[in-house]
Parts: structure tokens; sequence; C-alpha cells
């Protein structure tokens, strides 16, 4: 039987059919970009008109979306796109689809993930090993997203998050500064993590570094141009800086310094809220780009440095998803758990 599976988010929507022969296993997958549709709606009408004819129209889905769903109904927060679950099972014709949250959805890949799909930045200490078996993900992409779940012999419990919206809290004058300058330039009475911690949180890091009075160009094309470093000035913004950080500009680097310690303490205060003694997993857009920096110790120190909870930090297991896909694949794999229409199996 086959699955379909999709994974909407603010950047970029991708729909596959996957089957299971003893492994999820996808037989088909296109990538659209999100902000060239009007809606959901014509992705998928795109998608099954060119659907290959070999293969079998999938019977059960799962949509994983980057949006609160409330009754069935989710307004995307990145996307001005509204999703319907009850309408999407009768336009697809697939009476086993769920929505889920994206993240939530990546809960659901964990037991299934191949040894090339992650790496291990932080081994566990012997005994905290599984010792509650919850498991704690956050990713920065498009946004910042967060779950939680328990994974157990008797099955999966993932509980979606809109944590990537709570409150900023400044930890140094940089932070601080940052944090007055993005209310002031975007109009806003309080800053969330997500205005920082995300794709789009290191253009805003970068944008208020170049207003800096010891910036000469305020524009972050502007100032690459003026640096005359070899990067695809075509690229997005937050690919740009990552390039140009590699390519040793000092500013960048410390855009990225700043972005990377603030990612480590996020991720630390999420650790220590879902006491996740089976492991917190780094996934979304920016992971596997990021791999050796999550080893560092920029982000380490900054994960780790939660006083009197420091040493349980330290003895924490630590994730990455390098899997580019996984996020689809999360998708499938909750939709293999379907056990029909109206449940899953938890």
């Amino acid at each position: 039987m086959n699955l379909l599976a999709v994974d909407i988010g603010g950047t970029k929507t991708l729909i596959g059919v996957y089957t299971f022969d003893g492994n999820i296993r996808q037989l088909h997958k296109v990538r659209y970009l999100s902000s060239d549709w009007n809606n959901f709606n014509l992705i998928l009408d795109d998608f099954f008109m060119k659907l290959p004819a070999k293969i079998e129209y999938p019977k059960r889905a799962c949509i994983g979306v980057a949006g609160n769903i409330i009754n069935g109904k989710v307004k995307l927060t990145n996307l001005q796109w509204e999703l319907n679950e009850s309408k999407l099972a009768r336009t697809t014709k697939i009476k086993n689809l769920s929505m889920a949250n994206d993240f939530s959805c990546l809960l659901y890949a964990i037991p299934f993930l191949g040894k090339h799909q992650y790496k291990v930045i932080q081994s566990p200490a012997v005994e905290q090993i599984n010792q509650n078996n919850v498991i704690s993900i956050i990713g920065a992409g498009t946004g910042l997203g967060i779950a939680k779940g328990i994974i157990s012999k008797d099955g999966i419990k993932a509980l979606a998050s809109e944590g990537g919206h709570q409150e900023f809290a400044p930890r140094t004058q940089s932070e601080w500064e940052l944090s007055q300058w993005l209310k002031s330039n975007m109009n806003l009475t309080r800053v969330s993590i997500e205005r920082i911690i995300s794709g789009k949180g290191l253009v805003n890091i970068a944008n208020w570094r170049l207003s800096k009075e010891d910036s000469e160009y305020k524009d972050l094309i502007k100032y690459i141009n003026s640096r005359n470093l070899s990067i695809n000035l075509e690229n997005n913004k937050s690919q740009i800086i990552c390039d140009a950080a590699k390519a040793g500009d000092h500013l960048m680097k410390e855009v990225i310094r700043i972005w990377l310690s603030a990612y480590g303490s996020a991720a630390g205060d999420l650790a220590l809220h879902d006491l996740c003694s089976a492991g917190l997993w780094i996934g979304g857009g920016t992971a596997v780009k990021h791999l050796e920096n999550f080893r560092s110790e920029m982000f380490l120190r900054a994960f780790k440095n939660k006083g009197r909870f420091s040493d349980y930090l330290e003895k924490l297991p630590i994730m990455v998803l390098i899997d580019p896909e996984s996020g689809l694949f999360g998708a499938a794999c909750k939709a293999h758990l379907m056990v029909d229409s109206n449940s899953t199996l938890i």
C-alpha cells in the first residue's frame, strides 16, 4: 500500500509517495517553491496530474504543516495558505488523511531512521539513556520549529508546539541591542526567538550588525559585493551570509557566532523545559548546513550554560538530522502508522 507524504514549509513544499516493505521507501518525489503558488491545492493538483502511471495511488496520507492545527484547519505561519483536513480528504479521495505539525512529524521518523540520516554530536551518559523516553526536537528553517514526544515499545506519542514564538530573552549586551533594534526596525512590541533563531533570523542579525556605525555599507548585498568575495549572490540571503562567513568575512563570522550562541541557549532551555532524557534532536532546513557549527564550542557552551542543571545537559544525547528530506520522511512514517481515518497508532 502506498503512502502520500507532504512537508509544507515557508520556503519549499515537498510531496512524495512512499511504500513500506520492511523499510519506509520513497517511490516518487517533487519539490515545489512555496512562494510560486497561491495555494496548496494547486500544488496537489499538479502533483497528481504528473504522477507516473506505474505508481499506485496512495491510500493513506500525512500532510506536515508549519502552523497550529485547530479542528482540522490551519493557517500557515509563514505563508498565506489555509488548509482544511476534511476538504483535502475529499479532494484527494484519500479517506485516511491527516494533517500534523511538521515538527511533530519528525518524532515519527526517529524509529525508522537509518544511520545515514543523522549524526550524534553529544553521546549520552550511560545512566541517562532513555531515562524517561521523552524526546525533543528543535530546528531552524524559514521559521523555528519545536516539538516533543514519547517513543516507547508501546508506540509514539507526538505533541506539537509553537515554542518558536516564545519570548526571546537577551543574555548579552549584543543580544539586548539586537532585540531593541528589531523592535524599532520591525515595529514590534515583543521579539520571539524565531525572529533570531531561523533563516530569517540570521538575516535579521546581519541587517542589525550592518546598521552599526562601524559598517560602511548598510545593505547586505552591497556589503558582500564590496568585500570581493567569490560567492553566489543568486542564493538566498541566509546562504549568502553563511558563504561569506566561510570565505572569512569578519562581520558575517560575527553574525554566525551570535546566531549560533542564541540557538544553543534556546536548545538548552528546551531540553530543560521538556527534560528530554531520551535525547534532543536538531532538525530544520539549516541543520545539515551547520553540522560542524553544532559541534562547536560556541553552540555547546551556550547549550550547557544553565547553572545548576549544566551537568544534566552535559550528559544529554544530541543528534542532528542531516537528511534534507527528514520532514517528508517523517510524514511518510506517520502515514504508515495510521490505522484508520480517525486515529493513529500511539
